[in-house]
Formats: C-alpha cells, sequence, structure tokens
C-alpha cells in the first residue's frame, strides 16, 4: 500500500514536470474576438437596464453619449425602423432592422478586424416600444494555448505509474520469482535447497519460515528413511533367522504325519501343526520378498518371453484349485505371441498373487475373467470378478502393506494371507516399469497390469 501511494505521489510530479516540458510543443497560436464582442454585449445590457431606471427624456440623450465614448454607436429605433433617440457618434436616421440583424449573423459566424458587429434587444421606455441598438468594430486579438487532450495526458500518466511502480517492485518481483522456483523445487522432493533472504520485510519473514520448513521437513524425512532402513534390515534378519529352524519344524512334521508307525490320535493335530507352519512360512517368505523388493536389493534377470505362453500354463495351473472352490475361469488370451522382456519367476509370482485374491474375495460360487491384450506400447493383463463392496477408504488401501480388508469377506475357505500379495504385486510391476491399478464398479472388480513391450534399458534392473 506504501509503495503504490509513493508511486501515485512520484507519478503526478513527474506528470506536471514533463507537461512543463513539453507545453511548447503543444503551443497553438489563435485569434479572438471576444473582448470587443464582450464590450458591445455588456454596453446592451448596461444602457437596457439605465433606461428603465430614468425618469424623463432629457437625460437619455448623455445616457447614450456617456457609453458610446468607446467609440460605439448607439440608438434607439422604433417597429419601423425609425431613429428616435442616438448618440453624437450615431448620426442615422432611419435604419434597416432586418440588415441588422443579417450584419449580427454574419460578424458571429465570419468575424474579421474592423467589421461592424450590431447587437439590438426590444425595450420600452417612455409608453414607447423600441429597439436598443448598440453597434462597434471588432478587434482582433491575438493569443495562444497549450493543447493537452484527453487521451494524451491518461496515457502520458498511465505510462509514468507503471514504469515507476515497476522500478519499485522489481526487487520484490524478482524475490517473489526466486521463492516460487524454489518451492517447486521442495515440492518436487528437493528438500536441501535453501532460498537467499534479500530483505527484512514480510517477504523475508516468509523466505526465512520456508528455509526453516524445507530445513525441519528433510531432518524428519532423512530420520524415517533412516528407521524404515533399520526396520527393513530388522524384518530381513528376523525373516532370515526364522526361515531355518522353520523349515526343519516342517521337516519334522511332514516325517512324522506320514510315519506309519504314528497314532492315528495324534495325526489331526500333527496335520494341524504342519499346515500352521507352512501358513507361517509363507507369511515368512512374503515378508522377507516384499522387504527386498522395496529396499533395491532385487535384481531383475530380464529376458524375452511369450507371455501368451506365460499366462495360459498360469491358468492352466489354477483352475484345479478355482474348481475346488466353486470359482469357473473364464479367459480371453491371443493366440498369437507377445513377448515382453520380464523376470519371469517373478512375474509370474505378482500374477499369481492377483488370481489368489480374486480367488479369495469371489463369491462362491462365481467366475474369474482373465483377459490379456497390447497396444502399441503396452502388454495389459486384467483380472476380474465379483466379490463384497468395499467402501472407497478400503479401496484406497488395497496396495498398502499389511492392509487386510475385512476376512469375512472371503469365506472362511481361504487360508488368511499376510496383507501382502498386492504390495509384492505392485513393486514387481514397478521394477518391470509397468504400473497395476484397480477399476471398481460397485462389485465388480478388476486389476489391470500393464507391462511396456519395449522398455528403456536399465542396467541392474533396480527401479
Amino acid at each position: 500500500m506504501l509503495t503504490f501511494a509513493v508511486t501515485l505521489v512520484l507519478s503526478i510530479i513527474l506528470f506536471a514536470a514533463f507537461d512543463f516540458v513539453t507545453r511548447e510543443w503543444r503551443k497553438e497560436n489563435y485569434i479572438s474576438y471576444e473582448t470587443s464582442k464582450q464590450n458591445i454585449n455588456q454596453t446592451l445590457r448596461i444602457v437596457e437596464q439605465k433606461l428603465s431606471e430614468l425618469g424623463g427624456t432629457d437625460a437619455i440623450n448623455p445616457l447614450l453619449d456617456r457609453y458610446s465614448s468607446s467609440g460605439l454607436h448607439i440608438l434607439l429605433s422604433d417597429l419601423q425602423g425609425n431613429v428616435v433617440y442616438h448618440s453624437k457618434s450615431a448620426t442615422e436616421q432611419r435604419i434597416d432592422l432586418y440588415e441588422i440583424a443579417y450584419q449580427q449573423k454574419e460578424a458571429e459566424e465570419r468575424p474579421e478586424p474592423g467589421k461592424q458587429l450590431t447587437v439590438m434587444a426590444p425595450v420600452q421606455y417612455n409608453g414607447q416600444r423600441l429597439f436598443l441598438i448598440v453597434s462597434g468594430k471588432l478587434v482582433a486579438e491575438q493569443g495562444y494555448y497549450y493543447q493537452s487532450p484527453r487521451l494524451y495526458t491518461g496515457i502520458v500518466f498511465l505510462v509514468l505509474f507503471l514504469l515507476l511502480f515497476y522500478l519499485f517492485t522489481y526487487n520484490k518481483m524478482r524475490q517473489i520469482q526466486e521463492m516460487n522456483a524454489g518451492l517447486e523445487r521442495i515440492a518436487h522432493g528437493n528438500l536441501s535447497v535453501r532460498l537467499q533472504v534479500r530483505s527484512r520485510d514480510e517477504l523475508g519473514t516468509l523466505t526465512g519460515n520456508i528455509n526453516y520448513m524445507a530445513g525441519q521437513l528433510e531432518e524428519k524425512i532423512a530420520k524415517e528413511r533412516l528407521a524404515e532402513q533399520t526396520k527393513s534390515e530388522l524384518i530381513t534378519n528376523i525373516s532370515h533367522d526364522l526361515r531355518t529352524p522353520l523349515t526343519s519344524i516342517i521337516g519334522y512334521l511332514s516325517v512324522l504325519n506320514e510315519h506309519k508307525e504314528t497314532n492315528d490320535s495324534l495325526k489331526p493335530y500333527i496335520h494341524s501343526a504342519l499346515n500352521k507352519s507352512n501358513q507361517l512360512k509363507q507369511l515368512i517368505d512374503d515378508l522377507f520378498e516384499y522387504t527386498r523388493l522395496t529396499s533395491n536389493q532385487v535384481s531383475l534377470d530380464k529376458r524375452r518371453i511369450d507371455l501368451t505362453a506365460m499366462i495360459d500354463q498360469i491358468i492352466m495351473e489354477f483352475i484345479p484349485l478355482a474348481q475346488q472352490h466353486q470359482v469357473h475361469v473364464q479367459s480371453t488370451v491371443p493366440e498369437q505371441k507377445i513377448t515382453v522382456p520380464i523376470d519371469a519367476g517373478k512375474m509370474v509370482r505378482a500374477i499369481d498373487n492377483l488370481l489368489t485374491n480374486a480367488l479369495k474375495f469371489s463369491l462362491k460360487p462365481g467366475t474369474i475373467d482373465i483377459a490379456l491384450h497390447t497396444d502399441s506400447r503396452w502388454a495389459t493383463l486384467s483380472i476380474a470378478n465379483t466379490g463384497s463392496p468395499i467402501t472407497k477408504e478400503q479401496e484406497e488401501r488395497l496396495f498398502e502393506r499389511f492392509y487386510k480388508a475385512d476376512e469375512s469377506r472371503g469365506g472362511q475357505s481361504m487360508p488368511r494371507g499376510s496383507g501382502l500379495g498386492l504390495s509384492i504385486a505392485q513393486s514387481i510391476v514397478q521394477l518391470h516399469g509397468g504400473d497395476i491399478a484397480l477399476r471398481r464398479t460397485d462389485r465388480h472388480y478388476e486389476f489391470c497390469i500393464r507391462i511396456p513391450l519395449n522398455p528403456e534399458d536399465r542396467s541392474g534392473g533396480g527401479r
């Protein structure tokens, strides 16, 4: 506000100075007859007023002589043009009223130096209706004036104001632009950016607060990354340490379960313990695999694979399991080859996780639809099923690690999962440069995997 007020005041001062300097360029000469016209018309009005104040006819001639001393002719005529009274300077005995009116119009429209201007007015004097007539010569007056068109004035003032305002705010605008550029870099994740404090005003305070915020965020994220790394290392170590003894336990339980000397009354307990051990091993394997995938500890062994043949093989192996749970599998897979550079083992696991998820949460009896198609850039695999409805919040959290939707949706025929299946599938697909998404319409769920047909060369196979 202060900048605006100062700019306005300085603009007015500079405009006045500019107007004074350029006034000679705008000087225009003129010729005027206004003084002589005003003198004749003013004499007419004064004599008209004095006539109404006269008491007799003896004073009228001195009145007319007194006001005609400046070279004017003054006379009074009747309606026929006969002169009744006149000043000494006027010698006419009869006048043409039409000619006087015409000359008056002519002198008003085309004035010239020395041209006679005659004006008249109807008056009543001594019971008579008369015309008061005053005539005199026009005198030319030379002068000059300065042109100041409104458009010119407005443009000059506006230009001055904008120029001063720009000069006064240039540093501030530059500082705001620097702040904007810095904030964009911070918004894109570069929290090491620090803005230069150029002033001690509100912008300087704001810049300092932005630097402080960026520093706090950088420190917080660094701590979170360290905690995440520590947690991943802990999970990896624990998973590794648990896998060896758990493998031994599963082996011993398998031997006991199959040994002929094992008491039949103990076999149900041994079988249950074996199942729980296998579930625990699957959970540990998932946890170990997810930790490796998300910590860039995985190198993909990419090879050109016929995706069509691989999907057909997966479906063939999946159909018996689906039939056990009263789920029919329908596939739409093209006959021609679709070759993509992938790590076959890991991609099979991602697809198997999606199929297991669809089977677990499908309505029984139900159907799972599997379709594969390509375009110029992508190979897209979709796995669709019909299941129980979920909330919008649940849908948004499906790919979060350890998140499990309502287990009752899947019934009791499928084992409880670890909550890592979809997260592992997403990580594997993203490592291949693709993406995975869910399209849901009420109870219809469709998971889509997109894999690039010709991805850029990524050494090491990491993210």
